[in-house]
């Protein structure tokens, strides 16, 4: 596995470690329904919660190493082997171990690239290129994409709480479970969506206000109430 492959795999584990805290949690015993039913939402809110974090990072800057050769130890290397690289809409992050390859890298977004706005962050192993400042058209726009995402997050929910549900029904005629099971497993199941939906409402909310900055808001007295909150996520997103 190269350096860049277990730096990918490391940053998987980083950001699952930082949501662990926020996912839902109980301290009795789900019934089986709803045990299930949290496990599926929590696969969707990761693959939701990733899409909000990557987004406004463009295809080009992900790929702005992609072929680059760079001088390492007197010897030519693919930069990529040696690095990984995200974005986000303001920045891309190059990190590397490797010393040598973080200054081959600045060297090459200077001269190849004509980024001017480089810094080294030695002690995070890490490049930070500042690109330039989106338009107010393109802030609105990715603010709208966000917001895309949050209502197919929502929608995707409910089409898993349809499924358990039929299968809910399914279990009580064929006798796999009493009716006050199912109650309970029905309001098992209640009580994770709103868990969920709250939380993907504050990823979402965190990524929006540091794109909108000054022209995010709120109109909802509840969501104005909820979105107190979102300074215990920003730093997952953003």
């Amino acid at each position: 596995m190269s350096e860049a492959e277990v730096e990918d795999v490391e940053e998987t584990v980083d950001i699952e470690q930082l949501v662990k805290p926020f996912l839902f949690q109980t301290d009795k015993e789900l019934m089986s329904y709803s045990d299930a039913f949290e496990a599926r939402v929590r696969d969707r809110f990761m693959v939701f919660m990733k899409e909000i974090k990557d987004a406004g990072a463009s295809e080009e800057n992900l790929n702005i190493l992609k072929n680059a050769k760079i001088i390492v130890k007197g010897k030519q290397r693919r930069a990529m082997d040696l690095v990984t690289v995200q974005c986000t809409a303001e920045n891309i992050f190059v990190r590397s171990l490797d010393e040598e390859a973080r200054a081959a890298v600045m060297q090459y977004l200077k001269a190849e690239k004509g980024f001017t706005k480089i810094k080294e962050q030695k002690e995070e192993q890490l490049v930070v290129v500042t690109l330039p400042k989106m338009d107010i058209e393109r802030k609105f726009e990715l603010s709208d994409f966000l917001e895309q995402k949050f209502k197919q997050f929502h929608k995707n929910i409910m089409g898993v709480k349809s499924q358990t549900n039929q299968q809910l029904k399914a279990g009580m005629e064929r006798e796999y479970i009493e009716g006050p099971d199912a109650a309970i497993a029905n309001k098992e199941i209640e009580e994770i969506i709103i868990h969920y939906v709250k939380l993907g409402k504050l990823i979402f909310w965190a990524k929006q206000k540091d794109v909108l900055r000054h022209q995010f808001k709120l109109t909802n007295e509840d969501d104005i109430i909820l979105s107190r909150k979102i300074g215990t996520v920003k730093h997952i997103v953003v």
